[in-house]
């Protein structure tokens, strides 16, 4: 049994184990191996610390210092306690000539802007002001003199719509449309109306069936002339259009073949009018 009365007496807490703190085997002043640092603005610049040598630098290299580089020289170095308070500078502002005089700092011979007017010289102007008895305007009575005086302004009347000239008439425009379709119309009618009995437009007369019967003999004639020399010429394969020459003279012929197909067939249709 893990239980025991003895286990309710608290146990010394073992103090923790502290490492040794470490320590270097090297100085601390020491440059590491090949270490550049302080010499890049000499005249000798170079590597030290060859070879982890240990005090000066190597042969050939000087320390590199400069004159004055933090605090100034020394007859101008100030001590850090020694700041500048208040009422101690020599720069501008509301010091006394004697103050100024002792520094040696530069001040103006006159002020900028006029000095702002005295509670004396206020009241002597005012004082002034009154014995001239100036004509004071006073603004609440004349505002008030001014709205009393005014004339009211009238609302805007309401527009009466119904009233309105030309209300629910047709508009111009829509007038000017409709007689301009008329118009047009009666145009169609009266080329209706001139037309011959047969039907044809004027200018025009309807073929008659021999002479349309003439044209279509005449055309399938064409065509099988076409068709024949078209068919005598070498340009039906694909391997005999070796010239530009040839395959021109077979586009030539599709063309008027087609072209007579067409015709033909627009004078295949029953009635047909031509110009007079």
């Amino acid at each position: 049994m893990d239980e025991s009365i003895y286990n309710l007496i608290p146990q010394p807490v073992p103090a923790p184990y502290k490492e040794p703190l470490y320590h270097s085997k090297h100085a601390g002043p020491k440059p590491p191996t090949f270490s550049t640092f302080g010499l890049s603005g000499t005249s000798k610049p170079g590597y030290q610390n060859v070879a982890g040598h240990e005090g000066a630098p190597p042969q050939g290299h000087h320390e590199f210092k400069k004159m004055h580089a933090t605090m100034g020289r020394e007859g101008n170095a100030k001590h850090p306690s020694d700041i500048l308070k208040k009422r101690t500078g020599g720069g501008g502002g509301a010091l006394d000539a004697a103050l100024a005089t002792q520094t040696g700092a530069f001040q103006y011979s006159d002020r900028m802007r006029p000095l702002l007017p005295s509670k004396e010289e206020l009241a002597e102007a005012k004082k002034l002001s009154l014995s001239n008895k100036a004509e004071v305007k006073n603004f609440i009575t004349s505002n008030a003199v001014e709205n009393i005086l005014a004339v009211p302004k009238r609302d805007v009347e309401a527009i009466d719509w119904l009233k309105k000239p030309h209300f629910g008439e047709t508009p111009p425009y829509l007038l000017k449309i409709k007689q301009e379709i008329k118009d047009e119309y009666e145009y169609i009618k009266s080329m209706q109306s001139q037309a011959d009995d047969s039907g044809a437009p004027p200018g025009m007369r309807l073929l008659p069936e021999d002479e349309r019967l003439a044209l279509v003999e005449s055309l399938k004639a064409k065509w099988d002339q076409v068709n024949k020399f078209y068919q005598q010429t070498s340009v039906l394969s694909l391997q005999s259009l070796d010239t530009i020459g040839k395959v021109k003279r077979k586009e030539q012929y599709e063309a008027q073949l087609a072209q007579i197909e067409k015709d033909i067939e627009k004078l295949s249709k029953k009635t047909i009018y031509v110009a007079e």
